[in-house]
């Protein structure tokens, strides 16, 4: 072989073995980069949106519990443990 081949595959079997301990130490975590925001460790709150209307009101059917029934714009009526008449 001549020189400059034997040089030339040096080079290769040290670029591949630097290489390979680059691949074998993976990547570094976000949190050890010294190019981070002061900011990029706060997290958005939850987005709360307003309370869908769907117009209508509590009532009291006859023969039965209470109910949603249709009413005006601007109330919502809501029944979990009870009805609940809001506001929206």
């Amino acid at each position: 072989m001549t020189r400059f081949t034997r040089l030339t595959l040096r080079a290769a079997a040290m670029f591949a073995l630097l290489l390979g301990l680059r691949l074998a130490a993976g990547a570094p975590a976000p949190g050890d980069s010294p190019y981070l925001s002061a900011l990029s460790d706060i997290t958005a709150g939850d987005a709360l949106a307003t309370p869908y209307c769907n117009e209508k009101t509590c009532a009291k059917e006859p023969g039965r519990g209470p109910a949603c029934v249709k009413s005006g714009p601007g109330v919502t009526c809501t029944i979990k443990t009870g009805c609940f008449s809001t506001t929206c």
